[in-house]
């Protein structure tokens, strides 16, 4: 049995993790937090098998800095970074505070149980979009170029990043990702992200953080 701490400020997101689990055989709640500042006093307690942790919360401690904290206290304990924000740099900083696995909040139901049973076998899991596949209600296809710009996006580049990477303009970048929302019909890159990793064209790696006090982001 996978006991998992939920450590989140929205109690909606709280009790939809838990319908989302219970009919799980190999996975038990063993707790709820709603302040990151108690995960280190839960993790004593009740003893968890791995953490699944919201990045900011309304608290001053972020969950990147809290993930940090528990992988030095307890390092057999697994920790997952989830967010709902599209804030595609998280990634990075869930990488670097130590974190095993990372997953948006929009993933489905069945990608939080893969996420969460993949980490505990020793995986980690990290949106990395490689590959050809079809997105979106109107199942659109992606160029190399749209899927080359993705996947550079999706490793925390920023779009001036992306362009010199490839050697083209910002207005380039800013016009390839344009079409793949339109042609996708999503309203974010992040969703679209999200999506490719839900079809599995993703990779498995591990970077980065989220400082919600009063001093700013790494």
């Amino acid at each position: 049995m996978i006991d998992i701490l939920l450590v989140d400020d929205q109690k909606i997101l709280l009790e939809g993790l838990r319908k989302i689990f219970e009919p799980a055989p190999d996975i038990a709640v063993c707790a709820t937090c709603a302040l990151a500042e108690l995960a280190e006093e839960a993790c004593l307690r009740y003893r968890p098998d791995l953490v699944l942790m919201d990045i900011c919360m309304e608290s001053r401690t972020s969950g990147i800095r809290i993930c940090r904290r528990l992988k030095e206290r307890f390092p057999a304990i697994r920790v997952v970074m989830m967010t709902g924000m599209s804030e595609l740099a998280f990634v990075g900083w869930a990488k670097d505070a130590g974190a095993d696995s990372f997953i948006y909040k929009e993933a489905s139901g069945e990608a939080f149980l893969d996420c969460i049973r993949r980490t505990m076998a020793g995986e980690h899991v990290f949106p990395v979009i490689r590959g050809r596949d079809t997105f979106g209600a109107a199942e659109a296809s992606l160029t190399e170029r749209e899927l080359e710009i993705l996947q550079l996006v999706c490793q925390s580049l920023s779009r001036e990043e992306i362009a010199a990477r490839l050697g083209i303009a910002k207005r380039t970048v800013n016009f390839h990702i344009a079409n793949m929302l339109e042609k996708t019909g999503h309203r974010s890159i992040v969703g679209l992200a999200v999506e490719a990793a839900e079809k599995g064209r993703t990779s498995m790696e591990t970077e980065d953080e989220c400082e919600r006090d009063d001093t700013a982001m790494p």
